[in-house]
């Protein structure tokens, strides 16, 4: 049985709400991991229905946990906030948050450019070969989001699956002497596929963001990707200058 002290003068909901906290906190119980059902954490706490319900709800408001109707009660992954005022990478942003991030290489294609990449990416030929790395990217094994990216073969010709799962893709442009410095993205709600849904364990219907990105070295078009990110991991907020 956990740790309640009865005869403690902080009320038991209060107990049993630190104790849950410290649970999340020493990773006991990880982000989007399902949490004991109530009659679960009654029996292990020792305590009644009630007490176990008042702490859950004081949680969820304070958004550590979060409720999915027929699921149960799930630790809340937790929101990172980019201010989108600079260059950002999502590894470099959940890093500085001391999160464990990886990005798992899905596929690593050679494909040729349709007219919209051949436009979007300025590239000098029509039908010019583009790698097309897709990536599942996920914090303490839970998955957040699904990007695939579009780099000119010919920008980074010694570009390998191998080097962009060892070293990251922004990285391993580096490393063979393109450095990614700018970038524009575009956002909108979006709906997910069946492969996505999957992939992020989501229900179809959950809230998704959907993000566009074209990278520059400089002035050279050296990346296009489409992301769809979890709604619940991520927001982003814009500074803006005086007036």
């Amino acid at each position: 049985m956990a740790e309640i002290e009865k005869e403690s003068f902080a009320p038991l909901y209060e107990q049993l709400h630190e104790d849950m906290l410290r649970k999340i906190s020493t990773r006991q119980w990880k982000p989007g991991q399902r949490i004991p059902s109530e009659m679960e954490l009654c029996e292990m706490y020792g305590v009644s229905r009630i007490t176990v319900r008042k702490a859950i709800e004081d949680m969820v408001r304070s958004g550590h946990l979060t409720r999915h109707r027929g699921k149960g009660t799930f630790v809340q992954l937790g929101v990172i906030e980019n201010k989108l005022s600079k260059f950002y990478s999502f590894s470099e942003a959940l890093k500085s948050k001391g999160l464990n991030e990886v990005a798992e290489v899905l596929a690593f294609d050679v494909v040729s450019a349709d007219d919209t990449l051949t436009e979007t990416l300025r590239l000098l030929a029509p039908n010019q070969l583009v790698f097309k790395v897709t990536r599942l990217r996920s914090v303490d094994e839970v998955p957040y989001g699904v990007e695939t990216s579009f780099i000119p073969k010919e920008l980074l010709p010694g570009l390998t699956e191998g080097l962009v799962a060892e070293k990251g893709l922004y990285n391993a442009m580096q490393s063979l002497g393109v450095t990614p410095d700018r970038a524009v993205e575009t956002f909108q709600a979006v709906s997910m596929g069946g492969l996505e849904a999957r992939l992020l364990q989501q229900d179809l219907q959950a809230p998704v963001m959907g993000i566009e990105r074209l990278t520059f070295s400089g002035d050279i078009h050296v990346e296009y990707c489409r992301s769809i990110i979890r709604g619940d991991f991520f927001t982003y907020t814009v500074e803006l200058g005086k007036y």
